[in-house]
């Protein structure tokens, strides 16, 4: 569990629950890939660090396994090193 104090609070341990709970504890990129493996792990689909209105929003939670939940950490964590990348435009006059 992350050291963010959040991911030990009542609310969301609870909404972490139900996301489980609403995806019948299983991984839902596995589940795409019709394979069956059990989920352990609840992401936020958009980063609580950029969307905190979103923390405990039922919606914004998806349930993974360890694997696919690394993975997807991974991705988000490589988009934040990637600089921007910026298209010139030419302006005819």
């Amino acid at each position: 569990m992350p050291n963010n104090p959040f991911y030990h609070t009542q609310a969301w341990l609870q909404a972490r629950e139900e996301a489980l709970a609403r995806d019948n504890y299983l991984c839902q990129r596995c589940l795409d890939k019709q394979r069956l493996t059990p989920a352990r792990d609840v992401h936020h689909i958009k980063p609580i660090e950029t969307h905190p209105y979103l923390a405990l929003v039922l919606s914004n939670l998806i349930s993974l396994c360890s694997m696919c939940h690394n993975q997807v950490e991974a991705g988000s964590q490589r988009k934040k090193a990637e600089p921007k990348k910026r298209r010139a435009r030419i302006i005819k006059g």
